[in-house]
């Protein structure tokens, strides 16, 4: 008598928990991020915790697992679109700095001539 080989296929891989369970997890992960992804990437310590791409990915897990709703959703999105102005305002600062060296050095190099 042969055996089936255990690991090789995992039938249930994309089950999802459905109805009430998987609304009530997806709100709680989705509580919990809203309420540490702004702290993390506040950066009061002199940039964020975790990076953007930590928290896209802990965002995309959750709408892969779950049935979400209308509201969930929106949740979501409205979470990336706080990683985007995170990003575009790091951006927006980088730049700013650039620019300012790049103006310090050209006034060093005007002063020694």
């Amino acid at each position: 008598m042969k055996r089936a080989a255990i690991g090789i296929m995992d039938p249930f891989s994309d089950i999802k928990p459905q109805g009430a369970f998987s609304a009530l997890l997806a709100d709680q992960d989705l509580t919990h991020l809203e309420r540490v992804l702004r702290r993390s990437l506040s950066g009061d310590l002199g940039g964020p915790l975790l990076p953007p791409s930590y928290w896209r990915e802990r965002l995309a897990a959750i709408t892969r697992r779950s049935h979400l709703s209308h509201t969930q959703i929106q949740t979501v999105h409205r979470l990336f679109l706080h990683i985007d102005a995170f990003e575009a305002a790091a951006r927006s600062r980088e730049d700013e700095l650039r620019r300012e060296r790049a103006l310090a050095a050209g006034n060093g190099k005007a002063e020694s001539a």
